[in-house]
This record gives C-alpha cells, structure tokens and sequence, in this order.
C-alpha cells in the first residue's frame, strides 16, 4: 500500500478539522488556550513531514518530488492560518506558530531543489 499527493492532503485536513474541534469546545480563546491544540498541530505536521521525505525518497520522477514538497507548503500555510485566524490583526506569539513556519520553509526549499 502506498500513500499518495492525495492522502497527504486529508491527513492534512484531518489534524486541522481536529483543531479546529478542539478550539470549538473551548470557551474562550486566550494564548494559553490555544497553545496545547497547537502543539498537536505542530506535532501532526511533524509526522505528515516524515511521511512526505519517504514519499519524496521513493518517488520515481522529479515532477512527483516536487508535486509532495508543493503539498507539503499548502499544508502548512492552512495550520499557520488556522493558528493566525485566532488573533485576527495579530501576529501569533506561539512556539508551535513558529516551528510550523520553520516547517514550511524547509518543504518549500525542498520544492524549489527538484523544481
């Protein structure tokens, strides 16, 4: 069994849907609320990075590398608007907001060297 571009982007959806599930059931959205939903967001786009370098490795054609580290980019640029949408006019002050920035940067360099 193999996971495809796809797939990737439902486990994407999926860990946001799940954020978002767990800041609807809060009452009120303060830094300290948010920063535990964020630190499992952070967490699942760690593990969706770890999926996309295996699939990069095992993928045949450039265009495909690069198709995966585009996805990735996409990923993370919702999680971070997910996070940034919380405190509109606000720039997020949270460990999480920028490890998921560094995240997106490392895909997006990747994107660029098989492009």
């Amino acid at each position: 069994m193999s996971i495809s571009v796809t797939d990737l982007e439902i486990l994407g959806q999926t860990a946001l849907q799940e954020f978002s599930d767990r800041i609807a059931r809060g009452e009120r959205i303060e830094d300290r609320d948010v920063e535990r939903p964020a630190q499992r967001l952070e967490a699942k786009l760690e593990q969706l990075y770890a999926v996309a370098a295996t699939m990069a490795q095992r993928e045949p054609t450039l265009e495909g590398v690069t198709a995966i580290w585009a996805r990735m980019v996409s990923i993370c640029d919702s999680m971070s608007k997910a996070l940034s949408d919380l405190h509109p006019g606000k720039t997020p002050h949270s460990d999480s907001y920028d490890r998921i920035l560094d995240i997106r940067n490392a895909c997006e360099e990747n994107r660029l060297l098989h492009a």
